[in-house]
């Protein structure tokens, strides 16, 4: 687990501190669940926080424990992709997708479709992808567009949002 550093994670919330009062957020690759418990503890109305690793289940749910948090989550431990078609097939939508892969990952576009798919995006779902300086992040795609990133050191935040 690679937790977001703290000057990147304000830099985050910065810009997401606007959209957070009542949104749901997805918390996706989750970890620590930092982002999300961040979120909740600055208005978001639910989280979704989605690891595969038993692990980090555990200690999102100490962290969650430690800081108090009775607000409305939900933690699934699964894999990404099946998690999200599941959550389109019954139309959650979220007004915020937070993606922090590993940095090798390779398959941002697969990600950025999934999030924008139909039940799971609305026209001011805003997507933001974690991600190293040197990894390669598609700029559009049929149905998103880039339109900010933020670099900081060997770190970056892509942020995406529908064409519509």
């Amino acid at each position: 687990m690679r937790p977001t550093g703290d000057r990147l994670k304000e830099a985050l919330f910065n810009i997401l501190n606007p959209r957070l009062s009542g949104a749901v957020l997805f918390d996706i690759f989750s970890g620590t669940g930092a982002i999300g418990i961040e979120a909740l503890s600055r208005g978001a109305g639910r989280v979704v926080f989605v690891d595969r690793d038993p692990a980090a289940e555990r200690l999102m749910r100490c962290n969650l424990q430690i800081c108090g948090m009775e607000a409305d989550f939900l933690i699934v431990r699964d894999d990404v992709f099946t998690t999200l078609r599941s959550m389109a097939r019954r139309g959650e939508r979220a007004d915020i997708i937070f993606f922090d892969p590993p940095y090798d990952w390779k398959h941002y576009d697969d990600l950025l479709k999934l999030a924008f798919s139909p039940g799971i995006a609305s026209a001011r779902t805003c997507v933001v992808i974690e991600h190293g300086r040197k990894a390669v992040l598609p700029e559009s795609g049929e149905k998103y567009r880039r339109y900010r990133v933020l670099r900081q050191g060997d770190n970056c935040l892509s942020f995406y949002r529908t064409n519509a």
